[in-house]
């Protein structure tokens, strides 16, 4: 197994991307491909924006794992 595919174990997205990443991202502990990173940030943008979790035909564009990451992230006091 080459060191990509050992990286990429480190991400729970990383089997669904062809070709596998070179490189990965670190967010609040989670280690995740770039293509999720960039993912992540935009949709805490998103969720800073409106104020609460996006309506349903935003989230509908983000993966439920990086609706999660983020919601665990979220000071929701």
């Amino acid at each position: 197994m080459s060191e990509y595919q050992e990286k990429a174990k480190e991400c729970k997205c990383c089997s669904k991307h062809v070709p596998l990443p070179t490189v990965l991202r670190e967010y609040n502990g989670t280690v995740v491909c770039p293509t999720t990173f960039s993912n992540i940030v935009e949709y805490k943008r998103l969720w800073e924006s409106f104020g609460s979790r996006p309506m349903g035909s935003i989230r509908k564009h983000f993966s439920e794992y990086v609706q999660q990451i983020v919601e665990q992230s979220i000071d929701k006091n």
